[in-house]
């Protein structure tokens, strides 16, 4: 599974999968900012893990500094082919929409099973040296596994939860 981005100085992002509509627009300026503050520190590729809520603004915000930021890469990285399989309609198209716009797609496994998100998480963490994330700090969930795995392997935090109060 080795892609033709990996070399570049890499960052990460994982989130809670409910950020309320009243927070978006917030959400996405820290995003902007955190992504644009780490391009000018040198990282270049961004890793998606393309789930709903914070991993799609996180790509959205990455995708839309493209112009201003022309050597930014942006990766998703799917945990399995069918992960918007179950989602509405609203959520599949915008999700189609950044696929189509994304530098690369990895796909981690091509049948959904019980831990493919987690290997999703670490494909990601391991090629990274930094971990944006919106972790609330509660010991649950994806984002408080990448958050555990990144902190384990040295990575820099950035979590953006303490700016959104």
């Amino acid at each position: 599974m080795k892609n033709e981005f990996e070399n570049l100085k890499s960052a990460c992002f994982s989130g809670h999968r409910i950020v309320p509509f009243a927070k978006q627009n917030e959400m996405m300026r820290l995003l902007r900012n955190e992504i644009t503050k780490s391009y000018h520190e040198g990282y270049r590729c961004f890793y998606c893990g393309m789930a709903i809520g914070f991993d799609l603004l996180a790509a959205k915000a990455t995708l839309s500094l493209k112009t201003e930021l022309p050597q930014i890469k942006t990766i998703a990285v799917l945990p399995c082919r069918e992960q918007n399989e179950k989602w509405n309609e609203k959520n599949k198209v915008e999700y189609e929409t950044i696929l189509k716009k994304v530098d690369d797609v990895v796909v981690v496994s091509d049948h959904y099973h019980q831990r493919c998100f987690l290997q999703r998480n670490d494909y990601m963490v391991q090629r990274s040296s930094r971990l944006i994330t919106l972790y609330d700090g509660k010991f649950k969930g994806g984002t408080f596994y990448t958050y555990r795995k990144a902190k384990s392997l040295g990575l820099e935090i950035i979590n953006i939860y303490n700016l959104t109060r």
